[in-house]
């Protein structure tokens, strides 16, 4: 092949497919008239794996802190005296229930490619569900507090007779006009 014929190959190539990877070939990749298929790119490496002892980590410290917020919301938004009425194991079974969906819900986040999937859902399912029980069972003790504000034992208690009163106050008034 002489030099003419391979400058209109190339023009040839250029003009059915421009800016296709034809035009981006060169002489050295094309073997005398034989082409080759177009190579793949290498796929991107794995990522690097996770340390799962370090997310056991952090899912434990994750454990405590939401221990401690559902607390601390608990109290201020249901009412501590409410609270100081309820029996300590339903506070207690409520609240480590609760944290432990919020962990479940963020390991079900980290574990897959999306955060928000349907292991992540369901366990924000479990929260509201777990957040109406508290409400629930808040405003049933509230119902049922007793009301301490009836009686105060240093107090005195009057007894009164209205018609002892009443014929006393008559016998005065009369008897005070008579005398006039």
């Amino acid at each position: 092949m002489d030099v003419t014929e391979q400058t209109e190959e190339q023009r040839a190539e250029a003009e059915v497919l421009p800016g296709s990877a034809a035009t981006l070939r060169t002489e050295a990749e094309v073997p005398h008239g034989l082409t080759e298929p177009p190579r793949a790119l290498p796929p991107p490496p794995p990522p690097p794996p996770i340390n799962r002892a370090w997310l056991r980590l952090a899912y434990a410290l994750e454990f405590w802190i939401a221990l401690i917020a559902i607390f601390i919301v608990w109290s201020q938004v249901g009412g501590q005296p409410h609270l100081d009425l309820m029996a300590w194991h339903i506070k207690l079974i409520l609240a480590v229930a609760m944290a432990l969906c919020a962990v479940k819900m963020t390991s079900a986040m980290v574990d897959r490619p999306r955060a928000w999937n349907a292991g992540s859902v369901m366990w924000l399912l479990a929260i509201l569900v777990l957040s109406v029980l508290m409400v629930y069972v808040t405003y049933w003790y509230h119902l049922h507090e007793q009301d301490d504000q009836g009686i105060d034992e240093n107090s005195g208690t009057t007894v009164s007779n209205r018609t002892v009163e009443q014929n006393f106050l008559r016998v005065v008034i009369t008897s005070g006009r008579e005398n006039r």
